[in-house]
Parts: structure tokens; sequence; C-alpha cells
């Protein structure tokens, strides 16, 4: 069923590692320790089959299964240089902001700062100086709705001039770019937003280790629904852009979208193993 053009590749069938472990009502918040996920409290094996249809042939739209995928060439020349040079850091804050204007046509946009590297858990030589850069392997969305609006509040807080009142609605968005070619052997997959059931969700408290020091942020991790609708965007490349909602405060729109990376069966042995670079954004709305 999987050939050799992108565009051709109806999807692949392939393992997502659902949370298998909900607390019982009022029991201990999940845990996931990204530096020592052996410490962690969340269970998420084994996984579960699921469909990933490739999403190339389809219109979608970020209000409506939240997810779209943008054209964008950037001015990176090496995106390695990532969190390593500050002049590349501020070119590439200053490209996805212009990007994310243009396609949700905010009136203001602020990255969350600085793009962030993943490698696969193969490429121990980019991995060693990092830290929370291997691709996570479970459903989530990176905020519940407590820790995005404390989030935007801290934002509001230290920005001089944002009154978020002056706003009708903000949101925030993940933006994902695969910088080796392709294929990629950890593709990422996102669920259409529609598909997923409040009942779904489950707060996993993220335990990070960063050069700051250790960061715990509220995440919504999911529950396995057979009716999840789950997409990928075969074979991506470096000039291209994923672009997915972390939070809204429109009900009427689409609110968060699970995503996770999943091992792509199809992808050929022994070619390079992906490299991404994401950001995470905020936009206000008049």
């Amino acid at each position: 069923m999987v050939v050799s053009e992108a565009t051709d590749r109806l999807g692949v069938r392939a393992d997502v590692n659902y949370v298998c472990n909900p607390p019982q009502v009022g029991g201990q918040v999940l845990e996931f320790v990204t530096e020592a996920e052996e410490h962690s409290t969340m269970q998420t094996l084994p996984g579960r089959r699921m469909w990933i249809t490739n999403a190339r042939p389809l219109t979608t739209d970020l209000d409506r299964e939240g997810f779209v995928l943008a054209s964008h060439v950037s001015s990176v020349t090496d995106f390695d240089l990532i969190q390593e040079d500050p002049e590349v850091d501020q070119l590439y804050i200053d490209e996805m902001t212009q990007l994310l204007s243009e396609v949700t046509g905010a009136s203001r946009v602020f990255m969350l700062g600085g793009g962030k590297k993943r490698y696969g858990e193969s490429a121990r030589d980019k991995l060693a100086d990092l830290f929370n850069a291997k691709p996570a392997r479970y459903p989530h969305a990176d905020n519940t709705d407590t820790s995005a609006t404390g989030l935007v509040e801290i934002i509001a807080a230290v920005v001089d001039d944002i009154d978020l009142k002056d706003y009708s609605r903000h949101a925030m968005y993940n933006m994902w770019r695969a910088v080796t070619p392709p294929p990629q052997d950890f593709p990422l997959a996102v669920c259409d937003a529609r598909s997923v059931a409040p009942g779904d969700e489950v707060t996993v408290t993220a335990i990070t280790r960063e050069r700051a020091g250790e960061i715990r942020h509220d995440t919504t991790g999911y529950l396995y629904n057979g009716a999840h609708r789950w997409h990928y965007y075969a074979d991506m490349t470096p000039s291209e852009v994923l672009i997915f909602k972390a939070h809204d405060t429109d009900e009427g729109r689409s609110r968060r979208v699970p995503h996770t990376a999943f091992t792509d069966p199809s992808c050929p042995a022994g070619v390079p193993t992906r490299a991404s670079v994401e950001m995470r954004a905020l936009a206000l709305f008049t």
C-alpha cells in the first residue's frame, strides 16, 4: 500500500504509545521525566497499532483539524547552530514570527523562547550537550488549559505593552520543521482535534532539566481511543513547517492537537536519523 512517491502514500500502520495507567480520581498526577524516563510514573507500553494517514492530499485548517503544513524556505543555512549562535537564534525567531502572523492573521505573535533542536536517539554525539532533545514518543500536548493560562499570564506580566483585555482571543501553536532530508525514521504524527474526546485527556507533569535548572510543567497526555484520526506528512523537507494548535481560548475552535513521534515501518534501514527544530508561540487576536 505504501509506494515510493510521498504524494501517493496513503499512510502507514504504526504503534502509538498511549498513556496506559491513568490515575484514580484524586490520585497522584502522572509524571514524565524527560532526562531519566525510568523514573517516570507515566506508563505508555505496549503501544496500540493505529492507521496514520498521509495528510498531503488533504486540505486542513488550524481551527478545524488543528494543523496545517506551510511552505517556508528559511535563511538559516545550518540548523545545528540553533541554540548555539545567538544571531541564528534571532533570525529563526524573526522568520517564525512572520510566518505564524501570515498563516493565522493574528494581531501580534510572540515566540516562547528560541528554536529547540531534537534528534533521534542514535545521534548520541548531537544529544550529548543538549537537554530534553530526544523525540517524545507518546501522544501529548504541551499544556493543559490551566498551565497554558498561567504561561500566558506570565508573558503578559513581563511584556510591558501587552494587556490581554485588548484582545478577544489568544492561542498557542507549535511550529515543527524536519531539518534532515527524507525519508524520516521518526516522523511526527498529529491527531485531528475533532476526533479527541475530553475523557481521552490526562494531566502529565513533565519534569525537564534545562541549563537554567529543573522545570516542571503540566502537559496533557492521551489515553487510547479507537476514534482518533492520526495524520502525518510523508517525507517532509526542510522547506516545510508543520504548524499545529497547542491551546485556544475560543472553545468553538480546535483547542489542542495530540502529537507524537512514531517509528515509520516503511522507512528504509540505515538512513540518518531524523533531526528537527520546533518552536512554540503565542498569538493574540483582536
